[in-house]
């Protein structure tokens, strides 16, 4: 009895350590092997005309506009939407990387980031308003860089997301130019201010402060992106003035009528 109480013990010992390896090697076998999840760095542009927050989103969250820039996960596809501040409206992305720039026009930009980049959602004002000028005095107006190009005067890279201060005076046209870098297209100047926010597509921006502070950016775009000013947005420069015309045919109409009619007078008293 003893003997067979001792060899079941056994024999139960050993299905119990064999049902214990198998169990063991099933859950060594279902672990999946994860690996720690790599970000790359997404670097968002200041962009005047943005909302206060969450002017840019990625799958819904808001990204900073700081030279830390934001880590995004290597290999997700991140849809990017944009939101206008009041006054100002979305016309496209500019997107850039190691390979190069690109942009679209689309409302939303979706991209597989798989490696550091910058992006900017660029808005322009929906009027181009002439500012007015109001007070007097010292002016200083604040340049943002953005991908792209460059300033004259230049902005330090210490100083690409914080602007550069540029001492003005108010009522005194102040000079800047831009130098669109490799693969881009200069859009327009973009010049928010107190009182109106304005835009111009020259090159040369000679803008006119209109009080003590204004903040510039000078917007380039990928060449081949599509992006451009629409019909709405830019203020048309007629090549030939119509009121010119109009009033130089009614001149000529009244001096043939004048004419005609002095000619059948003097005729009539002829006679």
């Amino acid at each position: 009895m003893i003997k067979n109480s001792t060899k079941n013990i056994k024999v139960l010992t050993l299905i119990l350590l064999t049902s214990t390896l198998l169990i063991l090697t099933a859950s060594a076998v279902s672990i999946p092997n994860v690996k720690a999840a790599t970000t790359v760095t997404l670097i968002v542009y200041n962009s005047l005309g943005g909302a206060s927050t969450g002017a840019v989103k990625a799958n819904g969250t808001a990204m900073v506009q700081t030279s830390a820039g934001n880590p995004l996960i290597n290999g997700d596809t991140y849809k990017f939407t944009a939101t206008p501040a009041s006054g100002y409206q979305f016309i496209g992305w500019v997107y850039a990387d190691a390979t190069g720039p690109s942009g679209t026009a689309s409302a939303t930009f979706t991209k597989v980031i798989t490696a550091p980049c910058s992006l900017e959602a660029v808005f322009v004002p929906t009027t181009n308003v002439t500012a007015t000028t109001s007070g007097s005095g010292a002016s200083t107006l604040v340049l943002f860089g953005t991908a792209g190009g460059t300033t004259t005067p230049a902005i330090a890279n210490a100083n690409l997301f914080t602007g550069q201060s540029i001492s003005a005076t108010i009522g005194t046209p102040t000079t800047i130019t831009e130098t669109a870098g490799t693969g881009y297209t200069f859009l327009c100047w973009v010049v928010q201010c107190a009182q109106n926010n304005i835009y111009t597509s020259s090159p040369t921006l000679k803008y006119t402060p209109t009080s003590t502070g204004a903040a510039i950016e000078a917007i380039w775009v990928p060449s081949n992106s599509g992006i451009t000013l629409t019909s709405s947005m830019v203020t048309p420069t007629p090549t030939v003035n119509e009121f010119s015309i109009a009033a130089t045919l009614a001149l000529v109409i009244a001096l043939v009528a004048v004419a005609f009619g002095t000619f059948a007078y003097t005729k009539k008293a002829k006679n």
